[in-house]
């Protein structure tokens, strides 16, 4: 028997396993999915644009990438259910990766129904080829900031403290990113910087991708930058994540 083919049906079973955990959490649902499409109806007034809806879909994503994720794994650490996960005989990285593809499948899926309630409501959508964009974008996004929620978990140290310290680090980006639309003027030195932080590149993939004349790939200086953190984020979980709770 290959020998790899265990691991596999491990890895399988385990995304099995967080989805259902994630669909049975009412933040999740609040975070991916509820809050966008409130927002969209909200501030969509009837003639929406596309980087509204792009933003919209972005924070819905991401929110699910990394507050859901990184509050979990926060509240898993305290109440020691990490510390039995590492005494089982699932590897290391068949957990993280179980976790960050269960988390992806549900951010990805909010993102697309909030673009469904776009395109239906407001006739705002993307072309059949913005819409493998789109999809290109929020997938390496949502990993990019659950590596990045995976690193952020070292600096938070009780289950309680994890959604005011997660949201710190998040919001402030997110909303001068252009969530809400109008995104700081990239020629400015805040538009430079934001431009070199994961959030305004995922966002304008997507604005990009909603556009008539849109690519089948986002830009490739987004991706890099997304890849570039993803990196980054992984590095510094390697080396700082625990296990044990405080």
């Amino acid at each position: 028997m290959n020998p790899v083919m265990p691991e596999v049906r491990a890895l399988r079973a385990h995304v099995h396993y967080q989805l259902l955990l994630l669909v049975r959490t009412p933040r999740a649902a609040f975070a991916g999915l509820l809050l966008p499409l409130g927002l969209l109806l909200l501030r969509g007034d009837g003639h929406p644009g596309a980087d509204l809806v792009a933003g919209l879909t972005v924070l819905g994503a991401l929110s699910t990438g990394y507050l859901t994720h990184a509050a979990g794994l926060v509240t898993a650490r305290e109440s020691g259910v990490l510390r039995r996960w590492r005494a089982s005989p699932l590897p290391p990285w068949a957990f993280f990766a179980g976790r960050m593809v269960a988390t992806t499948l549900v951010a990805v899926g909010g993102g697309v129904a909030t673009l469904a309630v776009a395109a239906v409501a407001y006739h705002v959508g993307p072309a059949p080829a913005g819409a493998v964009g789109v999809l290109v974008a929020l997938v390496v996004g949502t990993l990019c900031v659950a590596a990045l929620g995976t690193a952020a978990t070292a600096a938070v140290p009780t289950a309680e403290s994890a959604q005011p310290v997660l949201s710190l680090t998040f919001y402030p980006f997110v909303l001068l990113s252009g969530a809400l639309g109008g995104a700081a003027d990239g020629s400015g030195r805040l538009g430079r910087v934001l431009g070199l932080l994961p959030v305004e590149p995922m966002i304008d993939a997507v604005t990009r991708a909603l556009q008539q004349g849109a690519g089948v790939l986002p830009p490739a200086g987004d991706l890099a930058v997304l890849a570039g953190w993803a990196a980054v984020g992984l590095i510094v979980s390697l080396v700082s994540f625990r296990w044990q709770p405080s």
